[in-house]
């Protein structure tokens, strides 16, 4: 378990040394996913040259280990300047080179086997700049080097290195296994983080950026669900309205941040008393509203009281004093006759101001 947590903490501060306080989703995955593809490089790099030297190669075998060495520097320097842009112009390039480097010293393309699809991983890598001219640029970058390296392959012959079949074997299959474990790994990472982005932007869509309730968009689906339901012969249900009373005098005597403070303690309040069917939103302003499935009048009145009785006993410690307030709830219960959702919220909204007129801090059902 403390070897898991170590993981977890090790990765999350790897995948946010870039990453600064206002920078996008967008630009912290382009972050993420350079880093990964750095770092795993690296791994493999340490492997290739490590084989290398089991191999004999000793020489070469400081070319990959020298690609792990400038990544972890520049990895370093990007975590101390935040300079993104250079750090990936940097990464991107020696990832791009290296291949290239080791294969010209092992002899060409015919003497070192798969090390050239190192390169590949460079096209990936550079994604991560968001642009598709810049990317583009990389692409032609990479074929121009495949190219030339292909057409002055046979003047490597004097520096070819004869390498044991066994070996050569061994060193092809681990290339080919560990660039497929790389990029099997990145594109996981951008599918997944992807998904959650897009779960993460489904949520903020459908909730109260203050008070984390659901929205009046979240709340009218939600709803809509359960009145289709009960059309269908589920139980009644209850819709109960709420407004803090006075709340511009708190805003004006306490301050916007104290109102919004009243609001987040006031969301939690109802959220804490409802049950997990119940189905609650923002409706506006200082305005909230639950519907309670299967609920008659009697019961969500008492939830009501419970409500009203709680909320005198919030109290909210700022420089200007300790800030309360009260709550005015308008409660009906859905009729058979009526045809659309619509109506039973006006009922309760104009139950709502039936308890503001009487004095607020009080219910009156309709």
């Amino acid at each position: 378990m403390l070897q898991k947590r170590s993981f977890s903490y090790a990765l999350a501060f790897l995948s946010s040394i870039a990453d600064k306080e206002f920078d996008t989703q967008k630009e912290r995955r382009a972050h993420r996913f350079l880093i990964y593809l750095g770092t795993l490089m690296s791994i493999g790099g340490i492997i290739w040259g490590s084989i290398s030297m089991y191999s004999g190669i000793f020489y070469e075998s400081f070319i990959p280990f020298s690609y792990a060495l400038i990544t972890l520097i520049n990895f370093t320097y990007l975590y101390y300047t935040k300079d993104f842009q250079s750090a990936q112009f940097v990464q991107v390039l020696v990832s791009l080179l290296l291949p290239f480097v080791f294969q010209f010293f092992l002899g060409g393309f015919v003497a070192s086997g798969a090390v050239v699809l190192w390169s590949i991983l460079t096209i990936l890598g550079s994604f991560s700049f968001q642009n598709r001219t810049t990317t583009l640029k990389w692409f032609i970058v990479y074929l121009t080097l495949i190219a030339t390296c292909g057409l002055i392959d046979r003047k490597f012959s004097y520096i070819t290195i004869e390498v044991p079949t066994e070996i050569s074997l061994l060193f092809i299959t681990l290339n080919i296994t560990l660039i497929s474990v790389i990029i099997f790994t990145l594109f996981y990472y951008f599918v997944s983080s992807e998904e959650k982005l897009q779960e993460q932007l489904g949520i903020m869509a459908n909730t109260d950026h203050l008070t984390n309730l659901p929205n009046r968009r979240a709340f009218f689906e939600a709803a809509h669900k359960e009145f289709s339901r009960v059309k269908r012969g589920a139980k009644d249900f209850s819709i109960l309205m709420f407004d803090i009373d006075y709340f511009k005098k708190v805003n004006d005597t306490f301050g916007h941040e104290v109102g919004d403070r009243a609001l987040k303690q006031f969301a939690l309040l109802l959220d804490k008393e409802s049950r997990d069917v119940d189905i609650l939103g923002r409706y506006g302003g200082e305005e909230f509203i639950i519907l309670l499935p299967e609920t008659d009048i009697d019961d969500a009145t008492a939830f009501a009281q419970r409500i009203i009785v709680a909320c005198r006993k919030l109290s909210l410690s700022t420089n200007k004093g300790d800030c309360s307030f009260t709550v005015s709830i308008g409660v009906t219960r859905f009729s058979s006759i009526q045809k659309e959702l619509i109506e039973p919220i006006a009922r309760a909204d104009l139950a709502l101001y039936k308890a503001k007129d009487a004095g607020r801090d009080q219910l009156q059902v309709a």
